[in-house]
């Protein structure tokens, strides 16, 4: 009788052992199992993370006419990180610079070009068009290639960048426009249309302002112009270096017609 209740100890023993080894094995294959949505979870958050950096359309104002990109150059902060000046290139560029300050006043290029864009924005709705602004604020963190990207997406007919000017010569002023070369290795085929939308808003510009006319300057190093697939130009508004232009530039008054004068030079360009 003993030996009989021993083993049925034993075998209620080995049972609940089995039991316990069951309940252990099941807890490791749950814990197995929800550790891999969490994985899932780090890596989608990391892709979500990368795909806020990417490019995407700050502002657009639909109208019923043409589609212009409108680019307030720099912005708060500048990024040195490099990028290349276009697409496969090896030669690299700081993503996007701080600009400069005027010399006098003190006044960020940043902060002019966006007060100026603003005002073309405006000026371009007011007249039907369709506008795209790659930034409509100084805090962000915007390269020159995805501004260009920006206009790329948003299938832009012209893109227009806007900057200040800066030299150590204190006596330069007045406007330019740049634009790439015939021989752009990127977007030379993109030249003529360019060349025309530089000559259209530089003529506009000095016909509003009344400033100095410059020139178009050609040149195939600037990463703003080379992943552009669409016309694209800058136009330089003045020299923050110059005391009686800077004087100018930083009124709402002379920016309204700067602002005037790039709407009028692309009405010309579309004619």
């Amino acid at each position: 009788m003993k030996r009989k209740t021993k083993r049925i100890i034993c075998i209620a023993l080995i049972y609940t052992l089995f039991c316990l080894v069951a309940i252990l094995m099941i807890n490791y294959v749950d814990i197995g199992t929800e550790a891999e949505p969490v994985a899932e979870l780090e890596e989608s958050t990391e892709q979500e993370s990368e795909l806020v950096e990417e490019p995407v359309i700050k502002v657009v104002t639909p109208g019923t006419g043409h589609v212009v990109c409108i680019d307030a150059g720099h912005q708060q902060r500048a990024d040195m990180k490099k990028e290349p000046i276009g697409p496969g290139a090896s030669k690299k560029k700081a993503r996007v610079d701080g600009g400069t300050t005027g010399k006098y006043t003190g006044i960020t290029e940043f902060q002019l070009d966006l007060e100026i864009a603003l005002k073309v924005q405006k000026e371009l709705e007011d007249r039907g068009y369709t506008v795209v602004m790659t930034r409509t604020t100084n805090d962000v963190n915007i390269s020159n290639s995805e501004r260009s990207i920006i206009a790329n997406e948003a299938k832009a007919e012209a893109f227009v960048r806007i900057h200040a000017d800066g030299s150590d010569d204190t006596k330069v002023h007045g406007a330019s426009t740049v634009c790439q070369t015939k021989d752009n290795p990127y977007n030379g085929e993109l030249y003529e249309s360019s060349r025309k939308l530089s000559d259209c808003v530089l003529d506009g510009v000095v016909a509003s302002a009344g400033c100095k006319k410059r020139q178009v300057i050609e040149v195939d190093s600037m990463s703003g112009i080379n992943w552009s697939k669409v016309p694209t130009t800058i136009i330089e508004v003045g020299y923050l270096s110059n005391k009686d232009e800077e004087a100018k530039l930083i009124t709402d008054a002379y920016q309204q017609l700067l602002a005037k004068g790039i709407a009028d030079g692309l009405d010309n360009y579309f004619k």
